[in-house]
């Protein structure tokens, strides 16, 4: 992998490269790029270095295409793998013949309220400009912290895929998990939060 892709601290230093092509061979790209002060093995401050913190980025195609979509965007996080194990947010949206179109992504150290903070601030000040959006989610603490905090006027609910994993989880019971999933077809109950 190392010989394919180059190590982990050389891809960090590579970093503003490709934020810079992004922005040149995909005209209206936006990157929120946010880096913190790097201090030395004697706590001093390094000037001129620094260290990655998160990063948001979306797509002008992406921009573009999302008030022809479905008025539904559903988030969610999954870890990244390697030396540094940050996490990768999504904003998925869905146009009228069900194709999935991802609209923003973010990295973030953590799946906390300020991480979900950062993705749902920058998704509304990019790309969601409509006010009368659902958000679907998975009921991560966090995050739901950070849509009460955040003042997005979105209406939010769970996925229904979510609460049955998890309750297939708790329960073990398979039977049980396709009557939720099912329910959740039949009847989609929401959740304000």
């Amino acid at each position: 992998m190392e010989q394919l892709y180059g190590n982990f601290d050389a891809s960090y230093n590579e970093l503003q490269g490709w934020i810079a092509a992004m922005r040149e061979y995909i005209p209206g790209t936006v990157i929120e790029l946010q880096t913190r002060p790097y201090y030395g093995p004697d706590e001093q401050r390094q000037p001129g270095k620094r260290i990655f913190q998160r990063m948001f980025w979306t797509f002008d195609p992406c921009v573009r295409a999302f008030p022809h979509c479905k008025p539904f965007v559903q988030v969610d996080g999954t870890w990244l793998y390697g030396k540094y194990t940050q996490i990768l947010l999504i904003a998925i949206a869905q146009d009228g013949n069900r194709n999935v179109l991802p609209i923003a992504f973010a990295i973030v150290d953590k799946e906390n309220m300020e991480s979900w903070e950062f993705f749902l601030t920058n998704l509304r000040r990019y790309v969601i400009s409509n006010d009368n959006i659902c958000i679907i989610f998975d009921r991560g603490k966090g995050l739901i912290a950070a849509i009460r905090r955040s003042g997005v006027p979105w209406r939010s609910v769970y996925c229904i895929r979510h609460i049955a994993a998890n309750f297939h989880r708790d329960y073990k019971n398979a039977d049980w998990k396709r009557q939720v999933v099912k329910m959740g077809k039949e009847q989609p109950y929401h959740f304000n939060i």
